[in-house]
């Protein structure tokens, strides 16, 4: 199904609030196996409206609108689609009924503002919302359903939820999603030869998001291709749509009964905060040492201070010990260390900023194994810390695979 959004509203494009519409509706549109084909955002101009709503119709089999159903004068919405629709707006006595029901439950008058909002397009119906008095609106539209639903995302959402997914349900869901991090977006191109041909179906299309490559498959055939695109990206891809870095990790280590604790100095607690996000990490993960200062590094990890003296904090030999102690003195199976220089300063010529050491320990065998390797992230400070969690997760979970692939951005 060929889908289409428009998101409405002066604010949207004057800075004074974000567009997160087209992003959320392009996810749950392709977990339900639409093609989300163009989301567009306009101001509130009831004829600009109305000729993309025309339009859009014409090249979609749904559009969404979202915005312009409040009770104000620039909440065109509703005159928009009846524009659009050439037919009058009428009152919708049931909407009318349920706003004066709210109305009166709070000891308030219905003014003629929100007498507005029980208004729609002759052809069209109401939609309840029960988050809100913006009722949402049906209306029938070329070979398109047109359905308009109200800005607040929280009543978007639940009125997707309730009236729209039902829409969809039957909707063949040829969409697959391949998941990768370590891998630069070219290579990924690369490694898939004529799977990422564009006149081909299915068709892989490509998405770099917070350093996560991802390809999206859509077409019959999909599950094939995204079988062959997690092979071709082996051993950088970790997962479908639903999945993320640290639920997998979390999976490999409770499958194993294996157990994990971090020292964090640079990422200062982000990995085990990305580990406890996934529900059932209790089960591997038992904590972690926040060590930032030389102080508390050579008090918590027997970080000598000769050897920081001698090396800096930010070196291999840190990381190793860092990576070691914490597994020995919290009894974990592995454990992940960082330090690092995120910026914007702290970077010099030897160690410029995006400097990184990422140590792992893995006491699993006879003897305990420490390896540190070094990264030089390009970026922002949040984006160096973004980056070294997502590099420290990698790191073991090809090291539970038994690979020790080097990844983007590692140096020697």
């Amino acid at each position: 199904m060929r889908v289409s959004s428009l998101a409405i509203g002066d604010e949207l494009l004057d800075g004074r609030a974000n567009d997160a519409h087209g992003h959320w509706l392009s996810e749950r549109l392709l977990a339900q196996g639409c093609q989300h084909t163009e989301h567009l955002v306009l101001p509130d101009e009831l004829p600009v409206i109305a000729e993309a709503v025309r339009r859009m119709a014409d090249v979609s089999d749904m559009l969404i609108v979202t915005g312009g159903l409040g009770p104000t004068s620039d909440d065109l919405t509703r005159e928009a689609l009846a524009d659009a629709c050439r037919c009058e707006l009428v009152e919708d006595a049931p909407a009318r009924r349920i706003l004066e029901e709210r109305f009166a439950s709070r000891g308030r008058t219905l003014g003629p503002g929100n007498l507005r909002q029980a208004q729609r397009p002759a052809n069209g119906s109401c939609l309840p919302n029960h988050h809100g008095t913006a009722p949402g609106i049906k209306v029938d539209l070329e070979n398109a359903v047109v359905l308009a639903l109200p800005g607040p995302p929280h009543e978007m959402h639940s009125m997707f939820d309730q009236e729209v997914l039902p829409l969809l349900e039957g909707v063949p869901r040829e969409t697959c999603s391949v998941q990768s991090f370590g891998i630069a977006e070219s290579d990924a191109a690369d490694r898939l030869g004529s799977l990422a041909d564009r006149d081909r179906v299915p068709v892989v299309c490509f998405k770099v998001s917070d350093s996560v490559v991802r390809a999206d498959i859509h077409g019959p055939g999909a599950t094939q291709v995204a079988e062959q695109v997690t092979e071709a990206w082996r051993p950088f891809a970790f997962g479908g749509l639903e999945q993320t870095l640290p639920s997998v990790v979390v999976s490999q280590l409770t499958e194993r009964r294996a157990t994990i604790a971090t020292a964090e100095s640079c990422t200062g607690g982000l990995i085990g905060a990305a580990l406890t996000s996934v529900s059932g990490s209790s089960s591997c993960f038992v904590g972690g040492m926040l060590t930032y200062s030389n102080e508390l590094k050579q008090s918590l990890l027997g970080v000598q201070s000769e050897l920081i003296e001698r090396s800096g904090a930010v070196s291999r030999d840190v990381a190793l010990v860092m990576a070691m102690e914490s597994a020995r003195r919290l009894g974990t199976t592995f454990s992940l260390a960082t330090t690092g220089i995120a910026g914007p300063g702290g970077g010099t010529a030897e160690k410029p900023v995006g400097t990184v050491w990422i140590g792992l320990c893995d006491t699993a065998g006879l003897q305990p194994l420490v390896i540190a390797r070094q990264f030089r992230f390009p970026g922002n400070r949040d984006q160096v810390r973004d980056r070294t969690v997502k590099a420290a997760l990698q790191i073991l979970r090809l090291h539970l695979l038994g690979c020790e692939d080097r990844l983007l951005w590692e140096v020697d």
